[in-house]
C-alpha cells in the first residue's frame, strides 16, 4: 500500500480548494478507485477526480505525476485488497476442492449483481485500457497472475490431497481458473443469473478430475 502524502498548505490563497492537512496517497487512491471504477478512465476528468479527493489539481499532480499516475494508484490500492480476500478464501482451512467451490462461488455471487453496478474493476481496466495504456499493462498483468497462481496454488494442494487430477498441468489451471473468473464476471453482466453462475462452476470443478 502506498505510503507516501500528498502535501497541502495549511495556508490557501482566496479561491482555491484543498484541505489545510496532509493526505495519505493511499486515501486518494481509494476515493480515486471509486470514480474510475463507476465512469473508466477515459471518461473521468481531472476535475471530476479532485472533487472526489478534494485535493487541487496541483497537489494531484505532484503526488502521481499525472491522470495515468493515479488510476495506476487506484488500481494497484484496489488489486491488493482483491488478492488478499482470494488468498484468504482460498487459505481458509478444509479440503482444498471445497476452499476452491467457496472462492469461485464469491465470484458467481458478485457477478449476478454486477447488472446494476459497474463491474470488476480489474476487468474493466484491461477491457478499457489495453492495449492502447501501455504503462498500465504491467499492473494489470501483474495482478492477473497474482490471482491466476493462487488458484493454481489451490488446485495444487488438492492434487497432493488426492482430490484433482495429478496430471493437470499448475500453469494451465491456473489460466483456466483465471478464465473462469473473468468469465463469470463478464456473464453476470449479461443475462445469467446466480443459479446459472453456479452451475458453471461445479462443471469446473468436474473438469478438474
Amino acid at each position: 500500500m502506498l505510503k507516501q502524502t500528498v502535501p497541502t498548505k495549511n495556508t490557501q490563497s482566496h479561491g482555491q480548494r484543498g484541505r489545510p492537512r496532509d493526505f495519505y496517497a493511499d486515501q486518494v487512491a481509494a476515493s480515486a478507485a471509486d470514480v474510475f471504477w463507476k465512469h473508466g478512465y477515459h471518461a473521468t476528468s481531472i476535475e471530476t477526480l479532485c472533487n472526489a479527493t478534494g485535493l487541487q489539481r496541483g497537489s494531484l499532480y505532484g503526488a502521481f505525476g499525472d491522470k495515468r499516475g493515479l488510476l495506476a494508484a487506484a488500481f494497484d490500492r484496489y488489486a491488493q485488497g482483491a488478492v488478499a480476500a482470494l488468498k484468504a478464501r482460498l487459505d481458509g482451512g478444509g479440503p482444498s476442492r471445497e476452499a476452491l467451490r467457496g472462492a469461485l462461488l464469491h465470484y458467481t455471487r458478485v457477478a449476478a449483481a454486477l447488472a446494476s453496478r459497474h463491474g470488476c474493476f480489474i476487468t474493466n481496466a484491461a477491457l478499457e485500457l489495453l492495449p492502447a495504456e501501455e504503462s498500465l499493462r504491467p499492473h494489470i498483468e501483474e495482478t492477473l497472475r497474482r490471482i491466476a497462481t493462487l488458484l493454481a496454488a489451490a488446485v495444487h494442494r488438492g492434487q497432493q490431497a488426492g482430490e484433482f487430477d495429478g496430471s493437470l498441468d499448475e500453469k494451465v489451471v491456473g489460466d483456466y481458473l483465471l478464465c473462469i473468473v473473468q468469465g463469470l464476471r463478464v456473464l453476470g453482466k449479461v443475462s445469467l443469473d446466480e443459479r446459472e453462475l453456479v452451475a458453471v462452476v461445479d462443471m469446473a470443478l468436474r473438469i478438474l478430475g
